[in-house]
């Protein structure tokens, strides 16, 4: 394994209880900045998906000092650059730009955040790009499917909806939702300041305590929703019928593991021989090398708060799609019952241990991993012990984790073609939930 050496890192907890960690990264005269916001689109108010996407980026279009386009302008004069979005269970705000430039990027990252203006034709404009995007994404099959599949597997629960909204949601989202989502979550107690590059720590945490002191304590006490992931006893399959396809698109999988997890490495290194391996995989062998029905598949999962979702992705020939679904089901009854081999494992561990410093190479790169332990509070320490709990993983974990946390009967499925070509194959897998493609362009 290439030899990794973890940052330097410092933090500290200001007196309005904003967390700052700092990283010092000398290899480049470089920095990344990150606001994490520890709310995302799972706090998205009911009918008011895409709310805490919509609101990240209506951050970035005014505030009381500069309009977007002076937003842009300094931000351009900087050479950096400025990305936002809401994930599931976090939001992020992220400034790169060169380490001599530290104080004037947290200076509009604290302009943005402390003084917005939610200008309303900013704000129609925003939707109307949003809107067009997402009439525009209905056309792809591969969007479709992973938005029905997150619907239909995480249905009735918050992570049940799309992050970015839909077309019906977000013509209903007002400009005073954004501010409520602003003004309710986005306290000081609720975010953590991350700066990793080139720096100098006292330095960072003055500029850090000067620029974002003021933001505000929580004042209204909303606490995070916490929610259950209902187990589905039985399969469920939904097919959103196009007949002008001549492929459909295949999605697998079920709510998966929380990243808190205690098997969550052990399940990564099942995944990899499962699916997540690319063309050692499992899944590739017998689907794509054997049986020739598809040119890719893959299986990945997500921890998050709660059980995030294991899927399994592909696509074929209409005519192939119940003949790909046993494939998988065989395999998957396959890996449970037997595991991995000697050999897999081997070579999934290797895999992990070989790239994982590489997950490093970057500012932003570090900024990643720091905040996802921090994020789910495993502790900066987890950065160093992965390795060490990499190599420990046995055969007999890799089964463990896979009769554990894999329920072949219990799989959603959706799948997006040519309904009647399969469909009367498919109902010998579950209860089929057929929709016109049309129909539900129509309703959304």
């Amino acid at each position: 394994m290439k030899s990794i050496k973890l940052p330097e890192i410092e933090s500290r907890t200001l007196h309005n209880g904003l967390r700052i960690l700092a990283a010092r990264d000398q290899n480049l005269p470089l920095v990344t900045i990150v606001l994490m916001l520890q709310r995302g689109a799972e706090a998205d108010e009911k009918g008011k998906a895409g709310q805490a996407d919509l609101t990240l980026e209506m951050l970035t279009l005014g505030t009381q000092q500069r309009s977007s386009q002076e937003i842009a302008l300094d931000v351009d004069s900087l050479g950096s650059r400025l990305t936002f979005y809401a994930g599931w269970d976090a939001s992020f705000l992220e400034l790169e730009g060169l380490s001599e430039d530290l104080w004037s990027l947290l200076e509009i990252i604290s302009d943005i955040v402390l003084h917005p203006t939610f200008p309303k034709p900013e704000f129609d404009q925003l939707k109307q790009r949003r809107i067009a995007r997402l009439i525009q994404d209905q056309d792809d099959s591969e969007t479709v499917a992973d938005v029905q599949f997150t619907q239909l597997a995480f249905e009735g629960t918050p992570y049940g909806h799309s992050r970015r909204g839909t077309v019906d949601s977000v013509r209903e989202i007002s400009l005073e939702d954004l501010e409520t989502f602003h003004d309710r979550h986005f306290s000081a107690d609720q975010c953590v300041l991350l700066v990793v590059g080139d720096i100098e720590f006292e330095g960072t945490f003055r500029g850090a305590e000067e620029l974002l002191g003021p933001l505000k304590k929580d004042l209204h006490g909303h606490d995070r929703a916490s929610f259950s992931i209902p187990k589905r006893a039985n399969r469920k399959v939904r097919v959103i019928h196009r007949p002008d396809l001549t492929q459909s698109q295949i999605r697998i999988g079920h709510p998966g593991l929380e990243r808190t997890n205690p098997d969550h490495y052990s399940f990564q290194v099942a995944n990899y021989v499962l699916g997540g391996g690319g063309f050692s995989s499992r899944l590739m062998e017998r689907v794509r090398s054997q049986k020739g029905y598809t040119y890719g598949i893959s299986s990945s999962f997500k921890g998050r708060r709660y059980p995030g979702p294991f899927v399994i992705s592909t696509f074929t020939p209409n005519e192939n799609t119940s003949d790909v679904f046993w494939e998988v089901l065989e395999v998957v009854d396959g890996f449970i019952q037997g595991g991995a081999t000697s050999k897999e494992l081997k070579e999934a561990k290797n895999f992990y241990l070989g790239s994982y410093p590489f997950r490093f190479e970057t500012p932003r790169k570090i900024a990643r991993e720091i905040l996802e332990v921090e994020l789910y509070g495993l502790g900066l320490e987890s950065l160093a012990e992965y390795p060490q709990r990499i190599s420990k993983i046995t055969r007999r974990d890799i089964q463990t984790v896979a009769r554990r946390h894999l329920f072949p009967e219990a799989f959603s499925v959706v799948i997006v073609g040519n309904c009647d070509v399969f469909k009367e194959e498919m109902e010998k897998v579950g209860s089929v939930e057929p929709i016109d493609f049309q129909t539900l362009v129509a309703s959304h």
